[in-house]
């Protein structure tokens, strides 16, 4: 099957990088993302003149005290900001009308679909890449395993790129930008409370949230442990929003 995503993914991203929003939810990430940065870093260099000062010889492992934290806290900011991203999407289309526009050019609604998402992965892959400057500016201080900061990286934009299709989904739902947002922060705050039910829970119940929770499937490659499990399930669940988005889409065509 032929595609056609390109024009739409290049009139979404300047659509998007147009838009005072985006430039709000960069500016919004980078303040955060450095406090949830700077924070640790300053903590676990006290902690280690502590520990150098009283030898004892105990060893502050940076993936527990400082990698696994950051990437952990930059997945809460995502609940907060990635909902701003992908509100007004197909929301905006709908209200305005030109989603019927779209409609009788030469695109498949596949073609809406991935390159709305693919632009809202741009955005997503802009608010990221500055922080690794964060771990480049430690990097001449002390010994990185880089592979577990590629592999938290990995986990992050996974993380955002279900994140934005749950809002793109949510997004296809309604005209209104403002429920479109809300929904897409319902859903994720649901998805970020699993992992609490999880540890409340015991048995199968307990297996069967631990197999729902997102975040639990983040925990892992944050640490640098990459399972074939976790990276699965990112992809079956955005495959599954985008698909929904697409149902959605085609029964909004056809009424």
């Amino acid at each position: 099957m032929k595609t056609n995503i390109l024009p739409i993914y290049l009139r979404e991203v300047r659509s998007i990088f147009y838009s005072p929003v985006a430039w709000l939810v960069l500016f919004a990430y980078y303040l955060l993302g450095g406090f949830f940065w700077v924070a640790p870093v300053m903590q676990y260099a006290q902690y280690s003149m502590m520990q150098a000062a009283r030898n004892t010889g105990a060893d502050m492992k940076l993936v527990d005290y400082l990698i696994a934290p950051y990437f952990g806290n930059v997945s809460v900011t995502f609940i907060f900001l990635l909902p701003l991203v992908s509100m007004r999407q197909l929301s905006e289309e709908k209200k305005s009308g030109t989603i019927e526009i779209l409609f009788t050019w030469p695109f498949s609604d596949l073609d809406i679909v991935l390159g709305k998402w693919f632009a809202s992965l741009t955005l997503l892959a802009a608010m990221l890449a500055p922080s690794l400057i964060n771990f480049l500016m430690i990097a001449d201080k002390t010994t990185l395993p880089w592979a577990v900061v590629a592999s938290g990286f990995t986990g992050i934009f996974l993380l955002g790129a279900c994140y934005l299709s749950v809002g793109l989904f949510t997004s296809s739902l309604t005209e209104n930008q403002v429920v479109a947002a809300a929904l897409s922060f319902g859903a994720l705050l649901f998805l970020f409370v699993l992992s609490w039910i999880e540890n409340d829970a015991s048995g199968p119940v307990k297996d069967l949230v631990g197999q729902l929770s997102i975040l639990g499937h983040m925990q892992d490659l944050t640490k640098g442990l990459v399972n074939v499990k976790d990276v699965t399930y990112f992809i079956l669940f955005t495959v599954l929003m985008l698909f929904g988005t697409l149902r959605v889409l085609e029964s909004k065509k056809w009424r």
